[in-house]
């Protein structure tokens, strides 16, 4: 996905000193930035990085900013530019910590863990990460051993040898505080209607799915279906008022 966003010009000490009471009061418990070597600036918009971040299924996004367009990786939290870089802050009470999922790649979608009655969580994944950010993690779902290895973020079926890889994503909170998981939710989808058609839909800024219509883009709900019928793996270019976007099919389950 395509986007525009620009950049709060504030100094960086005053933006230490008042970033965590400024999240607290917008509801945001996160904050993304760039840097060019100079000092970090804090990107406009950034709820819409946030909300494609928290999909699992999302390696990155492409925003234009005054450095020109970069590409943000998911998995790296790096970008393509070496003289640009990124940063993915997080503003949360003491003693509280941030919601988060684990997800592994199984033949079609990314399923989060604890989502198919197994007996590991995202929760149980999580404690081991916190002890051994870069150690491994052995588990049995049934008769099945399994090892996560989070230097690679792979993990590995012990019997058959099937290597799967996995994200370590957050958990999408809305400025309602809302939770919505990030397996089930993702920032573009379609769902089926009772006349056989599909619908499109867009999460907003508000952490509320809207469907795509003509008055506020420029291809509505059906003309992307038509697109997507055409071309399940391809991409469609639109705009939303000034932003431009691109919606990546292949990224979303139909």
């Amino acid at each position: 996905m395509d986007t525009d966003t620009g950049f709060s010009n504030k100094e960086e000490e005053d933006e230490d000193e008042n970033s965590y009471y400024r999240q607290e009061t917008s509801g945001k418990h996160y904050q993304w930035k760039l840097s060019n070597g100079d000092q970090w600036l804090q990107i406009d918009n950034d709820h819409v990085i946030e909300t494609h971040y928290c999909q699992p299924g999302a390696k990155g996004i492409t925003i234009n900013t005054s450095y020109g367009s970069v590409f943000i990786d998911f998995d790296e939290l790096k970008t393509l530019n070496t003289a640009v870089k990124v940063q993915r802050l997080s503003f949360l009470p003491q003693g509280q910590t941030e919601d988060v999922g684990w997800y592994f790649r199984d033949d079609q979608l990314w399923r989060e863990y604890g989502s198919q009655g197994s007996s590991v969580s995202s929760k149980d994944v999580e404690h081991q990460f916190s002890l051994n950010p870069r150690g491994t993690f052995s588990f049995t779902v049934g008769s099945t051993s399994y090892r996560l290895d989070f230097s690679t973020m792979t993990q590995t079926n012990c019997i058959t040898g099937l290597r799967r890889n996995v994200r370590r994503r957050p958990k999408f909170t809305s400025n309602t505080g809302s939770l919505y998981s990030a397996s089930v939710l993702p920032t573009a989808s379609s769902s089926q209607l009772t006349d056989g058609g599909f619908k499109w839909e867009f999460m907003g800024e508000e952490g509320e799915w809207t469907e795509y219509q003509a008055h506020i883009c420029s291809f509505d709900s059906a003309a992307i279906e038509t697109q997507y019928q055409l071309n399940p793996q391809g991409q469609l270019h639109f705009r939303i008022k000034r932003f431009s976007y691109t919606l990546d099919f292949s990224s979303n389950a139909h």
